[in-house]
């Protein structure tokens, strides 16, 4: 099963193949899990418990410390967008990866225009798991059928 998405960057149109194998791939050269799990840390690490003995002045991350995060989680974000456009866009539009970059860094350079590819990428990835999961659903149901004749 694969799924077609549409999109307009930078003026022109494409088209965006999202299927079980793309997000197979895709997290083969990016490790999607460990893309999360930075993203989701953020640029320092949050407390969910403090009791009596939590001093609030220790441990205060220094400004070198919350600009060294912020890099690695932009690098991180930058590295997972422009690799899934790049799988995404293979298909139809046999994109080199250097191709994709060009395409996708003015939306990487502006806040609000990065906004709506990280936004997009993040909705596209959820339906690359959809597509995934419906894929393994039916061919485990075929698998059944087979068996059972």
């Amino acid at each position: 099963m694969k799924l077609n998405e549409f999109i307009e960057l930078n003026g022109i149109e494409y088209t965006l193949e999202l299927n079980r194998d793309s997000f197979i791939q895709l997290d083969k050269i990016c490790n999607i899990a460990l893309c999360m799990k930075i993203i989701n840390n953020g640029i320092y690490d949050y407390v969910d418990e403090i009791d009596d003995n939590y001093n609030p002045l220790e441990n205060i991350p220094t400004e070198e410390e919350i600009k060294s995060n912020a890099k690695v989680l932009e690098q991180t974000l930058s590295k997972l967008i422009e690799r899934a456009f790049f799988i995404w866009l293979y298909p139809n539009h046999k994109l080199t990866i250097t191709q994709v970059k060009e395409i996708i860094n003015p939306y990487l350079e502006d806040e609000t225009k990065a906004n709506f590819i990280v936004n997009k990428t993040i909705e596209l990835l959820q339906k690359c798991v959809e597509v995934r999961d419906n894929t393994t659903n039916d061919d485990e149901k075929n698998l059944q059928a087979l068996a059972n004749q």
